[in-house]
């Protein structure tokens, strides 16, 4: 009888030493899990580059079928925009205060942070705001007293920056997140018009639009359209390159709204996030392609950066009126990846402006046309 009594304490002990090493092993294992996880989690956050990825596989705001293949009339039948926001105002400046909405933001490859959080709990008066705000810098010319209780607040959420970058960026809209507060535009024709993801084009809008010689567009994607100022600059541009022994084409140039509409829904029933995809791909109405002023030249894709075109025009575009239009380390500000092959036409006089600044056209366009 004892020895069975031992027997039975003895298997006891054993099936407990073995459920605490089985515990012990699994705790371990768990343990390894999260701080893997916590570790990737980490490096994106302190290395924001990670969420972009390699060049290679971009599919930048183009694709072969995406040309107009016929010259587009000057009627056309609204479409609608995928979920947007908009309020008709005059102009192409971001307009009052009303409640941020949520948003799909794309993902920026810039260390410093605009994005626009859950704004503080403050709650000031305009009166308010103005004491607050330092002197000097309601005197520069393009502050906006109705802005002031704005820039209150996102000083507030980004308390490095100074008020000169505060009012900037409130003024191009980025305490709002990215296709909030959106603005229609009425000056549609304007060569200096801000088209962004927080201004759109009306939604039947068509631009006079004149058709390029094939001999300056790449081979293979259609015929191409732009407006006659931006077409006459970039054959002079074209013409005067290929003096030097140089290629510059057109890739893509003037889309619809509808078509750029399209786009934007076959980019995200293909699986990819609505984030994702507003990186790349702008909405209809929104895209600079739209106004029948930007061209993708060369190739759309970082290969185009290892050519002696691109090594020319970076230099020598905005001579003829265009600039590189989404700049490196600027997505934060654009809302777009940095797209080396993008040229806008501004003009001469204004593209050497903005070239000279070294700023996005958003924060050369809060600064100096906006106000």
């Amino acid at each position: 009888m004892k020895k069975t009594a031992l027997f039975l304490s003895l298997l006891v002990v054993i099936a407990f030493i073995s459920y605490k090493m089985i515990a012990d092993d699994t705790a371990l294992f768990s343990s390894i899990d999260i701080s893997e996880t916590n570790l990737s989690t980490a490096d994106n956050i302190l290395n924001p580059q990670n969420n972009l990825q390699d060049s290679s596989n971009l599919e930048p705001d183009f694709e072969p079928a995406a040309t107009e293949t016929s010259p587009p009339t000057h009627t056309q039948t609204p479409v609608s925009t995928p979920e947007l926001t908009s309020t008709s105002v005059p102009s192409g400046s971001p307009g009052s205060t009303p409640t941020p909405k949520p948003s799909s933001e794309p993902v920026s490859s810039s260390a410093e942070t605009t994005t626009p959080t859950e704004p503080p709990a403050i709650s000031i008066s305009l009166e308010e705001a103005l004491n607050i705000i330092p002197p000097e810098y309601q005197q520069l010319s393009y502050f906006n007293h109705e802005f002031a209780v704005r820039y209150v607040v996102y000083k507030e959420l980004n308390p490095d920056f100074d008020y000169e970058k505060v009012i900037t960026y409130v003024n191009i809209g980025l305490d709002f997140p990215f296709y909030s507060n959106i603005n229609t535009i009425s000056d549609t024709n304007r060569i200096d018009v801000l088209v962004n993801k927080y201004n759109k084009l009306p939604d039947h809008f068509v631009p006079q639009l004149e058709q390029l010689p094939a001999s300056i567009c790449a081979p293979g994607t259609g015929n191409h359209y732009l407006r006659k100022e931006a077409k006459e600059a970039f054959e002079k541009m074209h013409y005067d390159a290929k003096k030097l022994g140089l290629n510059i084409t057109a890739v893509s140039t003037y889309r619809s709204i509808e078509l750029q509409n399209r786009i934007w829904n076959k980019k995200v029933k293909s699986g990819r996030t609505v984030a994702d995809v507003d990186r790349l791909n702008a909405r209809g109405g929104h895209s600079e392609h739209n106004t029948g002023l930007a061209i993708d030249v060369i190739k759309n894709n970082y290969t185009v950066e290892n050519t002696a075109e691109y090594k020319w025009y970076k230099d020598n575009a905005h001579l003829y009126g265009f600039i590189i239009r989404y700049q490196k380390g600027k997505e934060n500000i654009t809302g777009y990846s940095y797209e080396p092959w993008h040229l806008r036409y501004l003009g001469p006089e204004l593209a050497n402006e903005v070239y000279n600044s070294g700023l996005t056209y958003e924060e050369y366009y809060a600064k100096m046309l906006g106000h």
